[in-house]
């Protein structure tokens, strides 16, 4: 008998952009590495790439030990090194994705100045009244710095809401400011990162940002590529587990939009219309009124090298 359909686990999103920024650091030499030959064709939006590699990676992690007995040449490092690849292609997404013009790091360190202090004469007026972590409201304080000044906006966003529903009666914060702090932060980051040696010693060597994130989905990728492999193997006779970790490289089988639809109203309407005699069907071809079924809109590549 066929096993059940496990149930997809929920979208899982990077949550410290800070993180992401370190973990792109420490999987930067790997992407240098890389040559043409080693950067493969992905049809899938990096954001939600990302999302699938990590909502797969506790999966993944809990048959470490069975893929280490039982296939020993595995390479259980891009196991193990996974969640930094996901990161990190999604940090370089950011840099690729966000406009030129809101890089500009000076514009952006004045306002986040101006917020980080508010926000953080905030949190300590509520830590002294315990209802937020004063010890990690100090740490905060201590920052210096651009690289510093972006984590902390950040971090600052996430102390709040960790106790929203605690404190957002008693500060004069609002949500919009937290929300601006978290995109702000996201910003600053990739201001800074997309100026090599200005500020972080974390700043990209390779400048390109196209081919930065093609790199590094290609990692990612291929690394996730090689966990299924294994994941299949060990659970053939299950069915595999291609519905918790499906395959970021495989070009997905194309649909028109709403084609369901269309294809229902289709039939309603045809069940509703008289039949044309097959007279009547040959002289609408003859006058183009007939058109042939379209073909099924296979997807783009999102990252193809």
């Amino acid at each position: 008998m066929a096993r059940p359909p496990k149930a997809a686990p929920a979208p899982v999103l990077p949550s410290s952009p800070a993180a992401a920024l370190a973990a792109y650091g420490r999987v930067e030499p790997k992407l240098l590495e890389l040559g043409p030959d080693d950067l493969v064709t992905v049809y899938v939006e990096v954001p939600r790439a990302v999302s699938s590699v990590l909502s797969a990676l506790p999966h993944l992690r809990e048959l470490r030990d069975e893929i280490v007995r039982d296939l020993p040449n595995h390479p259980i490092a891009m196991l193990d090194e996974l969640e930094d690849y996901a990161l990190a292609a999604w940090y370089a997404d950011l840099l690729y994705s966000t406009p030129a013009s809101e890089l500009d790091t000076k514009k952006l360190t004045e306002e986040a100045g101006t917020l980080r202090e508010a926000l953080l004469v905030a949190a300590e007026a509520l830590g002294h009244r315990n209802l937020l972590d004063k010890q990690r409201v100090a740490d905060i304080r201590k920052g210096k710095g651009h690289a510093d000044l972006a984590s902390d906006l950040i971090a600052l966003a996430e102390l709040f809401r960790g106790s929203w529903d605690k404190v957002r009666a008693k500060t004069a914060v609002e949500d919009e400011e937290l929300e601006r702090a978290a995109d702000l932060g996201v910003r600053l980051l990739a201001a800074l990162a997309a100026k090599p040696g200005k500020g972080t010693s974390a700043a990209p060597k390779i400048t390109d940002a196209g081919d930065r994130r093609a790199r590094a989905i290609s990692l990612v990728a291929k690394a996730y590529e090689e966990c299924r492999r294994a994941v299949a193997y060990l659970r053939w006779h299950e069915g595999g587990d291609g519905d918790l970790a499906p395959s970021l490289l495989q070009k997905p089988r194309g649909r028109r939009p709403n084609a369901e639809k269309a294809a229902a109203a289709a039939s309603s309407a045809s069940s509703e219309a008289p039949a044309k005699a097959p007279d009547e069907e040959a002289s609408a071809a003859e006058g183009g009124e007939l058109s042939s079924p379209e073909p099924a809109n296979d997807a783009a590549p999102v990252v193809s090298a």
